[in-house]
């Protein structure tokens, strides 16, 4: 029989030690992989033969939380491969599959290496199949996060919002501190989407607070820092998000796993907006391509296309979003199939910010920033019945549907 230790602490998330208690070695060394990894050093190809060593002596076989948390410690070094075949591997051991809990974490795995690399709506399904079997509990509330992460990756954020609020997520957030910062990120991310920004960087800060207090550095498993940079950009805190995104970035590279360097170079990309800008995030999608990244590949091409085409270089422009929806096709992802064919329609007619009036103008970017029809308004002292006609107009020349689409319509037209 495995020895017993002491109860490991920290990040262990979809697990609930007992309290006070103590638990076998397989599962303190499979929690202290995640934790190697979290930390986030330069350990990542320790962690990479720790979990090949371990997988050899198949210790992690003799408990199902055990594995989960090895793969975890492996999806956190990027290698997606080893991920997917060990639990091809596991899915054809019957002893090992036996139970729904077994079964259960390996559909979890699977959904997540979806979500990460080109299968996004099947991870999504994935998901609420998962959420339809499974009780309460820290899995549970991981699930929900992570679907919840999925529905905003194809677009469908009324689905995501009734996911949250279905849970009990939509307001304040009771769970363990490492649920809690996977359903920050992903309500976040939502707020992003749907263009609450500054509720988004509220979010994310908060899961970077919680990320340290944990001792998570490691940008792989929230990139939480990309994100708020890209919220505090949308209300025009550059500083912040530049000193974010820096901070990401170094982290990045202390860990060396290609797609968090690409998301964050991505963001600082972004956040610099200078003659370098357009250089790394080149490199941004050369870093997402080698790491199988599905959605922000999409979104690292679609924002190296509208850079060049905001630089001038139109033809170039045209090429990264060509690119990006070819990407988005092979993922099946309609939602950004749409946006990046509706740039591509933009980009042929021309700057399209010129088309735009200057009032029309102001009112979209407030529009962006989050103020409501209302507070806009009263900022540029105008009616609410002529900001909403305003706004009405720049739908219609953007060709989009709504503020939801509007920050991804203005990144192109409006610099």
């Amino acid at each position: 029989m495995a020895g017993r230790g002491e109860l490991v602490t920290g990040y262990t998330p979809g697990v609930a030690f007992p309290n006070g208690g103590s638990i076998c070695r397989t599962m303190c060394e499979a929690a202290r992989r995640v934790e190697i990894a979290a930390l986030g050093r330069r350990m990542r190809g320790a962690v990479l033969d720790e979990v090949e060593s371990a997988w050899n002596a198949r210790e992690p076989h003799r408990a199902a939380e055990a594995m989960w948390l090895t793969l975890l410690a492996l999806f956190y070094t990027g290698d997606l491969d080893s991920v997917t075949d060990y639990c091809e591997e596991l899915s054809r051991d019957q002893e090992w599959t036996r139970s729904p809990l077994r079964r259960g974490l390996l559909l979890m795995m699977r959904a997540r290496v979806g979500l990460e690399t080109r299968a996004m709506g099947l991870a999504a399904e994935m998901f609420r199949s998962l959420l339809a079997e499974m009780g309460a509990g820290p899995l549970r509330t991981l699930a929900v996060a992570w679907l919840t992460e999925a529905l905003v990756c194809v677009g469908e954020f009324d689905q995501a919002h009734e996911v949250l609020f279905a849970n009990g997520l939509t307001g304040r957030l009771n769970s363990g501190p490492a649920e809690r910062a996977h359903i920050l990120a992903a309500r976040g991310n939502l707020r992003l989407a749907t263009g609450q920004f500054q509720l988004g960087v509220d979010d994310f800060m908060e899961c970077g607070r919680l990320l340290k207090s944990l001792n998570v550095a490691n940008p792989a498993v929230i990139p939480w820092r990309s994100r708020a940079a890209l919220g505090a950009l949308a209300v025009h805190h550059r500083d912040l998000a530049r000193v974010l995104a820096e901070e990401e970035l170094a982290a990045a590279r202390r860990w060396g796993s290609p797609r968090s360097i690409g998301v964050a170079l991505h963001a600082l990309a972004l956040a610099r907006r200078d003659e370098a800008s357009t250089a790394m995030l080149e490199e941004a999608v050369e870093l997402l391509y080698l790491a199988q990244a599905g959605a922000a590949l999409i979104q690292a091409l679609y924002d190296l296309g509208a850079l060049r085409i905001q630089q001038g270089n139109v033809t170039g422009g045209r090429t990264g979003l060509t690119a990006a929806a070819a990407v988005a096709r092979g993922c099946g992802n309609a939602y950004w199939v749409t946006r990046t064919d509706a740039a591509l329609a933009r980009s042929g007619e021309g700057h399209a910010s010129q088309a735009l009036t200057p009032q029309e103008a102001r009112v979209a970017n407030l529009a962006r920033a989050g103020y409501s029809n209302r507070k806009i308004a009263e900022t540029l002292f105008l009616a609410v019945r002529t900001v909403e006609f305003h706004l009405s107009s720049v739908y219609r020349k953007l060709g989009i549907s709504g503020r939801a689409e509007l920050s991804m319509a203005l990144s192109l037209t409006v610099s």
